[in-house]
């Protein structure tokens, strides 16, 4: 399935919000709020960060800003500067999430949205330092999902981050006997779409890519079927969403280039290519991120279509 080398199938989940929410919610914490009507905790990995509990939604606002703009200043090529401050963004949208989940007297419906942007940093964040930390983040961060998936009616993106994170925690430990895991996860990917046509499930079709990624490579008994994948992803391409996300040109690429069809699988990379980084969507690290590995993978298709050009992991 997608979990891959840098990142998974799957892009992320993201509420959207604006700048000004982020000023009101750091008003908030500069005001000099009185220390009783402050709820601090310390993140994980070593990062100290507060949050105000009773001002929750502005908290929760401050925190999706910091995290959407994760991406601002990406540029082909990109610069060092992109990936510092995707860095810093990332982690530290995980650990004002850390807090947030933590908070006394919240409603459910809340906690459940400041989990998924909590299990949205903690997938992102996974390999941007030791693979000791990224693991730990996302063990914490499978717990918040389950409390997610144990209420009466989750947000659909806590199955997205649920299964994407189980999914990429039993990459290094697969075995034929858990052959009842594709099927589960298959499971998670159809409800965190929701009803959504192929593509359109917010914020940027990543459940239907998931869905299309383990359809292919999973094997014919616990679920794998490369001829829905193909066929999920086709549909997908009908989706406005579609080309605002790279990866959903590569990972389409990658099904039809594993089914027979390394023709289209290069005319697919070519036009993520020619079209540069995407303006629409919020993920424009990632983004260019995705344009360098479908450039290359483009030109090793070129030399040799029928060759796996790094599907696994210089792809992506």
């Amino acid at each position: 399935m997608r979990p891959r080398t840098r990142r998974a199938a799957l892009t992320s989940a993201a509420a959207l919000t604006s700048a000004a929410a982020l000023a009101s919610a750091a008003a908030l914490v500069s005001a000099g709020m009185p220390a009783m009507a402050r709820t601090m905790a310390t993140a994980a990995e070593g990062a100290d960060a507060g949050c105000d509990c009773s001002h929750f939604a502005a908290e929760l606002a401050a925190t999706r800003a910091l995290y959407e703009s994760r991406g601002e200043g990406a540029t082909i090529p990109l610069p060092p500067s992109a990936a510092d401050r995707y860095r810093e963004h990332i982690l530290g949208t995980y650990a004002r999430a850390l807090c947030l989940v933590g908070c006394p007297d919240v409603a459910a419906r809340d906690l459940d949205e400041a989990r998924v942007v909590f299990a949205s940093a903690a997938f992102k964040s996974r390999e941007l330092d030791a693979a000791n930390a990224g693991a730990r983040r996302l063990d914490r961060a499978l717990e918040e999902t389950e409390r997610c998936l144990a209420g009466p009616s989750p947000p659909p993106a806590c199955h997205l981050w649920h299964g994407s994170i189980r999914g990429t925690l039993a990459r290094g430990s697969w075995n034929p006997m858990q052959l009842a895991l594709p099927k589960q996860l298959l499971e998670e990917f159809r409800a965190a779409r929701a009803g959504a046509a192929p593509g359109d499930d917010p914020p940027d079709g990543a459940a239907t890519r998931a869905e299309a990624m383990l359809l292919l490579r999973a094997p014919g008994v616990a679920g794998g079927d490369p001829a829905a994948a193909r066929a999920l992803m086709e549909q997908a391409t009908a989706s406005p969403r579609y080309a605002c996300t790279v990866d959903n040109r590569v990972v389409y690429a990658e099904i039809l280039a594993r089914t027979g069809a390394p023709e289209r699988a290069i005319a697919e990379l070519q036009t993520a290519v020619d079209a540069g980084l995407p303006s629409c969507g919020d993920t424009r690290y990632e983004n260019a991120v995705d344009l360098g590995g479908a450039s290359r993978c483009l030109t090793r298709l070129e030399s040799r279509p029928t060759a796996d050009p790094g599907w696994d992991d210089d792809c992506r």
